[in-house]
């Protein structure tokens, strides 16, 4: 990931012992939790345990909360993160609109919305009036930006990160876009800029799948793009952009890709090779929105187009099965809009041709965060990296 403004972290972070920092986390992944639960499930003693706590109670970082039940003698007393302690903001460009949301500090949604992105216009443009919509959304709430733990920005991208810049974005017609750079200019919290797919398998990890450590998110948009966790850590490789598994050529005679190359997964398995499709046999100019609302099982050949969307999709997973053998693939992105028309399809092609034993550990499922993987993952690591700069 890149984080710009490091040394700015706003006065709600300031968490300066290593062990109260750890305590903290420990609270917020599993509270309410009473200060005995701690020192049971954890290697710190019963007088560390209550010291931190104490310290952490007097700087407002977690609360008291209702008291539990007791068989008998005093009632224990339940400890919380408090939620207005800091906030997070999340950004997801896509490439018809952007997804920004605002967390608080339980992570739990104080507001969501989409935000139309305008091809007449250029990318600044648009990154100005999503500008106006985070100060919108902070006034709103009135939330002053001291307790903004940071941005977080995804985008469906190649990032250049030595640079903290948006590379290339095919979809969107971006190029060498320094998004962090361009925010520092108007907001004085962090800025973290990150692949959309990279951010929504941190989603994945820390909110559905947290005790799984190989996992795949495989995020189908206009584009392909995927999400590494190898042995519980986010896989970047040598360039920072491990996962573009949309550009594995599955069809040497297949479309023409933007990439130059012809027959990528992505020019046959993504929602633009679906919308084409559709319209080829429609002879109309339906958009993708549209599109989800027909009726794949009235028509023969919409049925057929669907299916075949399926089996391309599955052809792709039996590549990333075969060759990182992960224990979960999740996939995500607009096609989960069809995810009743292709699973069985998917399932039978990632069945046939996959690797028994690799298939064996594989579990393939949809994501049950819906739309919202990526915005989730930009807030769990705009948190943790807060945690750990301070600690």
């Amino acid at each position: 990931m890149i984080f710009m403004n490091k040394q700015r972290v706003g006065n709600s972070t300031f968490i300066h012992n290593l062990n109260q920092g750890s305590i903290f986390k420990i609270i917020h992944r599993h509270g309410p939790i009473t200060r005995k639960e701690l020192a049971e499930n954890t290697s710190y003693s019963a007088a560390t345990i209550t010291n931190h706590v104490k310290k952490l109670i007097a700087d407002e970082y977690v609360i008291e909360t209702e008291k539990g039940s007791s068989n008998g003698g005093r009632k224990p007393v339940y400890i919380k993160v408090n939620p207005k302690k800091g906030y997070m903001i999340s950004l997801n460009i896509g490439v018809n609109h952007s997804q920004l949301y605002l967390f608080d500090l339980a992570f739990e949604i104080l507001e969501g919305k989409n935000i139309a992105i305008d091809h007449q216009k250029d990318a600044e443009s648009n990154l100005l009036k999503i500008k106006d919509e985070i100060e919108n959304l902070l006034e709103k709430h009135q939330i002053k930006r001291d307790k903004i733990l940071g941005l977080g920005v995804g985008v469906p991208a190649l990032i250049n990160r030595e640079d903290k810049s948006l590379e290339f974005a095919p979809n969107l017609g971006w190029n060498n876009l320094e998004i962090p750079k361009f925010y520092a200019r108007y907001f004085d919290f962090p800025v973290l800029l990150e692949n959309e797919a990279k951010a929504a398998v941190i989603g994945e990890k820390e909110f559905v799948y947290p005790d799984i450590e190989n996992l795949v998110f495989v995020s189908i948009n206009e584009g392909i793009g995927c999400g590494i966790l190898l042995d519980g850590k986010l896989y970047t490789g040598a360039s920072g952009n491990a996962g573009e598994f949309g550009h594995l050529i599955i069809d040497s005679d297949g479309p023409k890709c933007h990439c130059g190359n012809d027959g990528c997964w992505e020019t046959l398995a993504s929602e633009s090779f679906l919308r084409d499709e559709v319209n080829r046999y429609l002879g109309k100019d339906l958009s993708i929105d549209q599109i989800y609302q027909l009726d794949f099982e009235k028509d023969e050949k919409l049925k057929s187009i669907i299916k075949r969307s399926g089996c391309n999709i599955g052809i792709g997973l039996v590549n990333i099965i075969n060759s990182l053998s992960p224990e979960h693939i999740v996939i995500g992105g607009g096609i989960i809009r069809a995810e009743g028309y292709l699973m069985e399809n998917i399932n039978q092609i990632v069945d046939q041709k996959s690797l028994k034993i690799s298939r064996e550990f594989a579990d393939l499922k949809f994501t049950e965060l819906e739309g919202l993987a990526t915005v989730y993952g930009l807030a769990a690591q705009i948190f943790n990296l807060s945690v750990e700069i301070v600690t």
